[in-house]
């Protein structure tokens, strides 16, 4: 079995390739969605897609710039006289709006279809509270291994300028002293706010990318090119490089992925 990851402008076609009939590459989509049928591919989709992209792009700036996790503080005597005392940090279950149902349709079409979820592994980020525990993808490798992983690559396609670095650039230009860069998100300029919302497409996308490698995946399957965005995107031709280099990963056409079935 194929273990694809689907970026976004793949998935939902794949899913449903008859609301896509005037797509250029609709013979390519009904392909994969036969080999998805038939068990040939295991399409697997970062949770960013119900998270960071689920948030309407209108709402981005609003909910990063003014979100805050959860901490919890307990305190109990021990029967020696001594304090002790417990934190602990979360996510904020209630931030999010959850699926609106557009992308709730096209969700149940990839279920149902086998499609799997992939952790992106952030302390207290973003929850998106329609999302089940069933839905992830189950896999012989260690929890620990997939975070550390996801965090390794993650780092160094922000120090390649792309992934969550486009949004943190745009905060912490906007930031007071000492203040943190999702903060500054809330002072940026509204002529920004377009900026904002492609910027966390991004982050979106270097999380996908991490969370493939970590869960080593074969093929992420997308239709990005990067063009507009040029060598700052992680899709990248110099950014497609070091990942397939460094962590061989191999990004496929939705025309190649439909070759390979």
């Amino acid at each position: 079995m194929l273990l694809v990851t689907f970026d976004s402008n793949v998935w939902r076609p794949v899913g449903d390739p008859a609301r896509f009939l005037n797509d250029p590459m609709h013979a390519s989509f009904t392909k994969i969605h036969g080999a998805l049928r038939s068990g040939q591919i295991e399409g697997r989709l970062s949770e960013t897609v119900l998270t960071l992209e689920g948030i309407a792009r209108a709402d981005r700036k609003n909910l990063l710039s003014t979100y805050e996790s959860k901490t919890d503080i307990t305190d109990k005597v021990l029967p020696d006289g001594r304090l002790h005392l417990r934190f602990s940090i979360g996510p904020d279950l209630t931030a999010h709006p959850g699926n609106n149902s557009y992308l709730s349709s096209h969700l149940n079409d990839a279920l149902a279809l086998g499609f799997k979820l992939m952790h992106c592994y952030r302390v207290a980020g973003l929850i998106n509270p329609d999302v089940k525990a069933e839905w992830y993808a189950q896999t012989p490798i260690p929890t620990a291994d997939i975070a550390n992983k996801f965090g390794e690559v993650g780092r160094k396609i922000e120090a390649a300028g792309a992934g969550m670095a486009w949004v943190k650039s745009i905060g912490a230009a906007n930031a007071q002293s000492a203040e943190h860069w999702s903060r500054g998100l809330a002072n940026a300029p509204s002529t920004d706010d377009t900026r904002i919302a492609s910027a966390v497409a991004e982050w979106a996308d270097g999380d996908m990318v991490s969370a493939h490698v970590a869960y080593q995946n074969y093929y992420i399957c997308t239709r990005d090119a990067a063009k507009a965005a040029g060598s700052n995107s992680v899709f990248s031709p110099s950014n497609r490089v070091w990942l397939e280099r460094d962590y061989g990963v191999k990004f496929v056409s939705p025309v190649d992925l439909a070759n390979l079935v």
